[in-house]
C-alpha cells in the first residue's frame, strides 16, 4: 500500500491591537495561539523572536499532540479493517 504524504502549514501574523498585554500564550477560538506584546517588544527583533518562539512552542506541542492522536486512531482503524 502506498504511503500518504502530509503537509505542515504555519501562518504567523503581527497585528496592532488594543487588547491588554498577555500574561502568557492563549489559545484562540480558531485553534491558533496568541500572545499580546507591548509596542517596545514589537519594535525589537530579539524580543519579537523570543515572543514568537514562546508562542510557537505552545502551538507545536498542541499540533503534534493532536496529529499523533489522530494518526494513532487512523492506524488502529486501518489495522482492524485489514484483520476482517
Amino acid at each position: 500500500m502506498k504511503q500518504k504524504n502530509y503537509k505542515i502549514k504555519v501562518n504567523v501574523t503581527f497585528e496592532e491591537c488594543n487588547d491588554p498585554i498577555s500574561n502568557g500564550v492563549q489559545e484562540s477560538k480558531n485553534g491558533g495561539f496568541e500572545l499580546n506584546i507591548s509596542e517596545s517588544i514589537a519594535g525589537s527583533i530579539d524580543d519579537c523572536e523570543q515572543a514568537l518562539l514562546h508562542v510557537n512552542s505552545q502551538a507545536l506541542r498542541n499540533a503534534i499532540s493532536k496529529h499523533l492522536a489522530d494518526f494513532s486512531k487512523k492506524k488502529c482503524k486501518s489495522t482492524s479493517n485489514r484483520k476482517l
